[in-house]
């Protein structure tokens, strides 16, 4: 008997006829990775490597406020050490290009400056202060290294304040008491850059509840080692940074108005000839007698003189103090000493360096980071009008945390884990003939 002949069902009529109205299903795709596994490993060792720079850092950070000689002498290892240990390359920004366009310019006025040996040494100074600032920059990138780094400021201020103290506590009345080896006027100021320190940590509400009860246990401990030092700007600056704090709860834009009046009072009360007018009345808010504020109305029209002569390059980074013909100390003024340092082209350079540190510390973008800036500019003005922070490392510790401002105030997802990212599984086809039925002949067969 022979077997009738069937054409074999073409292969559509052997797949899987889906009804128009039932639409396929479709199988979400997983992310395709963009690194490799071996690159992925490498980065984790990368970012868990980057805490070998932070003990570097804090260690600078501690010994700024109670030890600065010890910071010029071993700043530049410490701030490769951090850059070293953080196991990567660093990607400087334009705020790190400007910091070193300005030290550039400090070295090269080595070659016309008045005094070689103060110059020398203050192009060191310099260059530490920079790379500090770049380091600490490149280190902290996390919320949590940069309150590592900020605690440690806040350490050694602390400890400053502590020794402060325990030597006024002599029983003898003093006018001014301050650390040995350690300028007076700067163990104030450091102590006044550790208030606003504070202030940014509570911002940044860092730490838990405890912690935070004891940044505000801070204030007056730190308050009268100020008083201790009977550095009247340092008693201003505090003054200041209250009512700005006061202001800015009510006027948003309160740190726009602090930047233009931090500006005008910089630029006119060196160069506004204030020999002619002596405030008797901020006698009596002083300890100490105000009279010529210390020899500064006498030496601004020195250094305003001495700028003059050479307005557009300076004079050489450093040597204002060694032509000063009747005290050899310093200008005593951010705008003086910069422009018989650095002249017109250092000073602009330096405003271009604040600029992008303000940028940095994005004061548009939100209300906290307002407030910081404003603190900021309120607490450092009084310093810059009649003294020396220009170069103080920690001063430039505190520019590096205030540029990465948006870092500190991300606040930390508390009480949340990651979740792991999961995908529904593929629905799985029904087998043919079951759920829709066989095609082609079958169907009728």
């Amino acid at each position: 008997m022979s077997r009738r002949y069937e054409a074999p069902a073409s292969v559509p009529d052997r797949t899987v006829q889906w009804p128009s109205a039932v639409p396929a299903p479709r199988v979400p795709l997983r992310p395709a990775r963009t690194t490799g596994p071996a690159h992925a490993a490498s980065d984790e060792r990368g970012r868990g490597l980057t805490w070998l720079g932070v003990p570097p850092l804090g260690l600078a950070a501690a010994l700024a406020p109670v030890d600065p000689g010890m910071v010029f002498g071993f700043g530049l290892w410490l701030a490769g050490l951090a850059l070293l240990g953080s196991g990567r390359v660093p990607r400087l920004g334009p705020l790190d290009y400007v910091a070193l366009l300005l030290c550039g310019w400090t070295t090269a006025s080595l070659m016309w400056t008045r005094d070689v040996a103060a110059s020398q040494t203050a192009v060191q100074a310099w260059w530490t202060v920079t790379l500090l600032l770049i380091g600490a920059r490149h280190v902290l990138t996390t919320r949590r290294r940069l309150l590592a780094v900020a605690a440690a400021l806040l350490g050694g201020t602390v400890w400053a304040a502590v020794r402060l103290i325990l030597a006024g506590d002599t029983g003898e009345p003093t006018l001014r008491v301050g650390l040995d080896g350690v300028g007076v006027n700067y163990t104030a100021y450091a102590l006044t850059s550790g208030v606003l320190v504070c202030v940014m940590l509570l911002v940044a509400r860092a730490g838990n509840r405890p912690v935070r009860v004891g940044l505000w246990a801070l204030f007056p401990l730190l308050a009268h080692a100020i008083v201790l030092t009977g550095t009247r700007a340092s008693l201003v600056a505090l003054t200041a940074v209250a009512g700005y704090l006061l202001f800015a709860r009510v006027y948003r834009q309160a740190w726009a108005w602090c930047l233009a009046v931090a500006a005008l009072l910089l630029v006119v009360v060196p160069f506004g000839h204030l020999t002619r007018y002596r405030p008797e009345w901020l006698d009596a808010a002083f300890s100490r007698p105000l009279d010529d504020l210390s020899g500064r109305l006498l030496v601004w029209p020195i250094a305003e003189a001495s700028f003059w002569e050479s307005p557009l390059v300076g004079i050489g980074v450093g040597a204002f103090p060694s032509t000063n013909p009747y005290f050899e100390i310093g200008a005593h003024s951010l705008l003086l000493t910069l422009g018989n340092d650095v002249g017109l082209v250092g000073i602009a350079i330096f405003v271009a360096l604040l600029t992008h540190v303000m940028r940095g510390a994005a004061p548009t973008a939100g209300r906290r980071n307002a407030a910081l800036v404003g603190v900021l500019l309120a607490g450092w003005t009084p310093i810059w009008l009649s003294g020396h922070w220009e170069i103080s490392p920690f001063a430039w510790l505190v520019l590096a945390l205030w540029s990465r401002l948006p870092v500190a105030l991300a606040l930390p997802r508390a009480g949340r884990r990651r979740r792991r990212r999961t995908y529904p599984p593929a629905p799985r086809r029904p087998a043919p003939g079951r759920a829709y039925g066989r095609t082609g002949s079958s169907l009728t067969g």
